[in-house]
């Protein structure tokens, strides 16, 4: 009868922290959906939780020699039930910790635009400080528009360009002299078109469509060296295909320069047209030599209707010739065709 006591003694005790132990429990599942972040930290208590269990457990395994084989089985049945409310519990803890998290980043995000927004605000608030009043623009607008009438009041009157040749820079040629029509449209001048070249000799041709296409070619006479728009034929020791002139024209258009000097020799200038809506192209133009120490020497290109044909150095008609151009040293002279 003692040892019965003594058993009954210890296992009241040890139900009464067991109890203890499930009224934790049951207080932590009633808080937890409610508890607020800031509070959170409370819940760290959890951790005091496991602890206790674990000293349950290692007073299980203490009380298996003294307690009955059914009570104790009981207390461990107990024990894996409060194991298994403290892992439920771990879960809703981390569920919580995640919401929090999510909800700071959040809020560290708003917070971030909202002091993009006001830096943002405040620049603004500076630049409409400094700007200027509806008086002071309207009196700018005005001070610029008289200065751009008097401006243009100044100016000179722009002269008629002249395609007579310059008595600095006479045309020298050994060839037959050109009919009276090809003289006024193709002797050398000074014209604007050609302001701000840069290569000492300049080759272009114009036509008005952007949707035809024609080709520059230019041959060193009585060789097969030519100079074109196709892969290997860009350029040559005599001349380069060049489109960097767009500054000269807003017509579609083709260019050959001779970029360092001047290269002596003959030249064959072709203008070919690839394709074309109406099936030729009227095809225009200008060559224009510009030395250091010389004016610059200009012979303008009569237009010339081309029909559509193949490549010249085909071996194709010469209707797509546009002439002769001799280079020397200091000087060009153009034959047309």
């Amino acid at each position: 009868m003692r040892r019965a006591k003594e058993i009954h003694l210890v296992n009241i005790s040890f139900i009464d922290m067991l109890a203890g132990a499930l009224g934790a429990v049951m207080i932590l599942f009633i808080i937890v959906p409610k508890v607020s972040f800031s509070d959170l930290e409370k819940i760290k208590t959890l951790d005091s939780l496991a602890i206790n269990k674990a000293n349950m457990d290692s007073m299980l395994v203490s009380l298996k020699s003294v307690v009955p084989e059914k009570e104790y089985q009981d207390l461990i049945q107990s024990s894996a039930t409060l194991q298994a409310s403290i892992e439920a519990l771990k879960v809703d803890v981390d569920n919580v910790q995640s919401a929090l998290k999510r909800k700071t980043d959040q809020y560290n995000n708003v917070a971030k635009k909202y002091d993009q927004a006001m830096t943002n605000i405040n620049s603004l608030n500076a630049q409409l400080k400094n700007a200027p009043s509806a008086a002071q623009y309207n009196k700018m607008a005005a001070e610029l528009k008289a200065a751009k009438a008097a401006k243009v009041e100044k100016l000179p009157s722009k002269p008629a360009p002249s395609n007579k040749p310059i008595a600095s820079a006479p045309v020298v040629s050994s060839k037959k002299e050109p009919d009276a029509a090809a003289v006024r449209d193709e002797t050398p001048g000074i014209g604007d078109a050609i302001f701000g070249i840069d290569p000492p000799l300049t080759i272009m041709i114009n036509w008005e469509d952007k949707s035809d296409k024609v080709h520059l070619y230019m041959r060193q006479s009585g060789t097969s060296n030519w100079v074109f728009y196709q892969t290997k034929r860009r350029r040559a020791s005599f001349g380069t295909w060049d489109n960097s002139l767009r500054k000269l024209t807003s017509k579609p258009f083709e260019a050959i320069v001779q970029k360092d000097q001047l290269v002596p020799g003959t030249y064959e200038i072709y203008a070919q047209p690839q394709t074309a809506k109406a099936g030729s192209v009227d095809v225009t133009g200008f060559i224009a030599m510009k030395l250091p120490d010389k004016p610059i020497k200009k012979y303008n290109l009569s237009a010339k209707k081309i029909n559509i044909s193949k490549p010249p150095y085909t071996g194709s008609s010469t209707e797509t010739l546009l002439g002769s151009l001799t280079v020397t040293a200091d000087d060009i002279t153009w034959n047309p065709n």
